[in-house]
């Protein structure tokens, strides 16, 4: 669907004209830099060699390009301090007129950290007088038994902390159906109707008070508005991986965001968290298709964001990125390897997307969307292709030498002709397209950020740093392509927010082959092709020192000494977000107030605690069904450790099991009591 949203105050003509500059720039440059690389291939390479090295250098390339002109477009609307046109800002001191949901959706997080999160941003809202338009559901999917009750034990504590003007609702979900997106969608069944926005927080995500309201303001003041995404700034980071991830996207970033709202304009995507929707356009078009076949390209879609995005702006109604939004926050894996757990959940997810990106009626930009997302993780294995088949030429050349006098009699040998001057103008011209952006956005950072320090050298070195890990990086994704392609489905499992860094064991079990891929390309290519070595070394360097690289950036120490000599330092650390300082307060205090027993114990020694749980089973649904020898099992365990004292090792079935049955807890507390009580009456005759 084609049309546009009447909030749009801009003309199609415009939006034609921004996305024309973009995407021919990226067209011209693409087609003039595939022309130059017919011309410089060796002409002794067989055509459908040829022909694969050419496809391979056209996806690459205007991958490249497309991330340059983006940067470039964006950088320059920083530059001018203009608003994303085609939405209409109302003023600051406009009054709110409808309620507001804030969503946390939670699985197996830390819960103090998300209650301290929440009442945080709760505090923060308290600031602006406006508190009382919000409401706060931390809506559970936890299947670990001890964080539920961990869980209900410290949202009664937050009860007591937060403003009665605000009203924070817990429930718990028995059955994960669909993950997140199920989740949301129970809420909006169940409650969606009392609310006329809602706005989806992740576990690690900060939102002051001031961006909440400027967020409901823009939504009552554009009607025809589904979605607006606030561009999350990543904070918190104290390893030295997520202090690099931290500081480029602080300072890259922002042009980043601007270059893609640019050219999308009321066409943008969700990114999941920290955005507001408006909860009859989700209602109304977002009921998520399950996909035909089995995982990982059929099932609940994993990346849901992208398609609730498409399927809003499919039926009118407009989605913005819109960067003048700041004050929102989230956090970044402190490893390599979270990173890499958290990237192969996002491959299957945006891999799915191939099925649906045929779908009827989307927007073409939607289309464009997914196809980004897509070629996101297939550049991986497309460069890594890419380098094996260049490699695979010069190592022919060296084991079937090219004849030079074919049975043909000719006056002159076929000597091959190899353009090695047009090759490395290439090579430069990519590597410039992809750095030269980032130092755009060191631009704009020294203008915003005039007082900062280490800025340039901390450019600088990221981009060796990167350079390093991008090898590894590109390995890890071609292997998650290699595995969905052959069926492998991946688990929903707990994203680590801690830091307690990578161990050189489970660094050697990760990074083994791909230490051992860089060592044998480096002796092979030194041996057989001593031309490519130092044009191979960036690549090799990296994975050959990949286990030493994932261990040492995961270190916390190491993130300090950086910071310390003000490498990968952003004003935010100088100047600690004042929201992120009462998040960190109210942290410290929930952790003192949590009980040391855990999950079925805790029960058993706190009537009061015992009490809410009862209460709000209730409200968490039904219990799952659970087999005959389950049941048995959690109950003869838990009457010898009533009677005997015998430590309970509950499986999380037998303890879920416990939880949905409070009678049988409670009528276990008894038994001692009723033991006492039987044995003073046995010695009431004797005396």
């Amino acid at each position: 669907m084609d049309n546009i949203p009447q909030a749009f105050a801009i003309s199609r003509y415009e939006i034609f004209k921004r996305r024309f500059k973009v995407f021919g720039l990226m067209l011209i440059s693409t087609l003039l830099a595939t022309l130059k690389w017919i011309t410089v291939l060796p002409t002794d390479v067989a055509w459908f060699t040829k022909a694969v090295l050419i496809v391979l250098f056209i996806l690459t390339f205007a991958w490249i390009s497309l991330f340059f002109w983006s940067s470039w477009f964006g950088f320059w609307s920083l530059l001018r301090k203009k608003h994303v046109p085609g939405i209409v800002w109302p003023s600051k001191e406009a009054p709110l007129q409808s309620r507001t949901a804030l969503l946390m959706p939670v699985y197996n997080e830390s819960t103090a950290g998300v209650m301290a999160n929440l009442l945080a941003i709760a505090k923060d809202l308290e600031r602006t007088g406006k508190e009382e338009y919000f409401d706060i559901f931390i809506l559970s999917d936890t299947t670990n038994p001890k964080i539920w009750l961990d869980e209900e034990c410290l949202w009664m504590q937050a009860k007591k902390i937060i403003s009665p003007k605000i009203n924070l609702y817990y429930r718990r979900r028995a059955k994960n159906t669909a993950r997140k997106s199920g989740n949301i969608e129970d809420f909006c069944n169940k409650w969606g109707a009392s609310y006329k926005f809602m706005i989806i927080l992740d576990a690690d995500s900060l939102m002051s008070g001031e961006t909440l309201v400027q967020m409901v303001r823009l939504m009552e003041a554009n009607p025809q508005t589904g979605i607006i995404q606030a561009p999350p700034m990543m904070i918190n980071a104290h390893s030295l991986f997520a202090r690099i991830q931290q500081f480029a996207g602080r300072v890259y970033g922002p042009i980043v965001s601007a270059g893609l709202a640019y050219w999308q304009l009321g066409d943008s995507n969700y990114w999941g968290h920290n955005a507001i929707i408006r909860v009859k356009a989700f209602i109304d078009c977002c009921g998520l298709p399950v996909l035909p076949g089995k995982a990982p390209f059929g099932g609940h879609i994993l990346s849901h964001d992208f398609v609730e995005a498409a399927l809003i702006r499919r039926g009118g109604w407009a989605a913005w990125l819109l960067p003048e939004l700041k004050g929102s926050y989230e956090e970044c894996p402190p490893t390599m390897i979270d990173f890499a757990a958290r990237d192969r959940r996002w491959c299957q997810g945006n891999l799915q997307h191939i099925k649906v990106l045929l779908s009827k009626h989307l927007h073409h930009v939607s289309r464009i969307h997914f196809t980004i997302g897509i070629m996101s993780y297939l550049s991986s294995p497309i460069w890594l292709c890419f380098l094996l088949v260049g490699l695979a030429i010069a190592l022919g050349r060296e084991f079937f030498p090219p004849i030079y006098f074919t049975e043909t009699r000719t006056l002159f040998p076929m000597w091959p002709v190899f353009d090695k001057i047009g090759t490395i103008a290439l090579f430069a011209l990519s590597l410039f397209m992809l750095i030269f952006p980032k130092f755009l956005g060191l631009i704009i950072y020294k203008i915003n950020n005039p007082k900062s320090q280490g800025a340039l050298k901390s450019t600088l070195t990221e981009i060796v740093i990167s350079a390093l890990i991008a090898p590894i990086m590109m390995m890890f994704q071609s292997k998650f392509v290699l595995e969905i392609i052959s069926g492998k489905s991946v688990s929903w499992n707990t994203q680590n927010r801690g830091g307690d860094g990578t161990s050189w064991r489970e660094a050697w079990n990760r990074h083994f082959w791909h230490m051992t891929l860089g060592i044998a390309t480096t002796i092979i290519v030194f041996r057989y092709a001593p031309e490519l070595f130092w044009w191979m070394l960036p690549i090799t360097l990296g994975l050959m020192l990949s286990i030493p690289i994932s261990v040492w950036s995961s270190r916390i120490s190491v993130g300090q000494k950086a910071l310390k000599r003000h490498y990968f330092q952003i004003p935010e650390e100088v100047q600690l977000p004042e929201i992120a300082v009462m998040a960190h307060e109210y942290e410290q205090k929930l952790e003192c107030v949590l009980p040391d027993a855990k999950g079925v114990m805790l029960l058993l020694n706190a009537p009061g605690i015992f009490a809410l749980h009862s209460f709000m089973l209730n409200v968490n649904g039904p219990a799952p069904a659970v087999s005959k020898d389950i049941q048995d099992e959690a109950q003869i365990k838990l009457e010898n450790f009533v009677n005997h004292g015998v430590e309970p090792d509950f499986s999380r079935e037998e303890e879920i099991f416990l939880l949905y049955r409070p009678d049988i807890i409670q009528r276990a507390a008894m038994l001692p009591l009723l033991s006492r009580h039987h044995a003073a009456g046995a010695e009431a005759p004797q005396q």
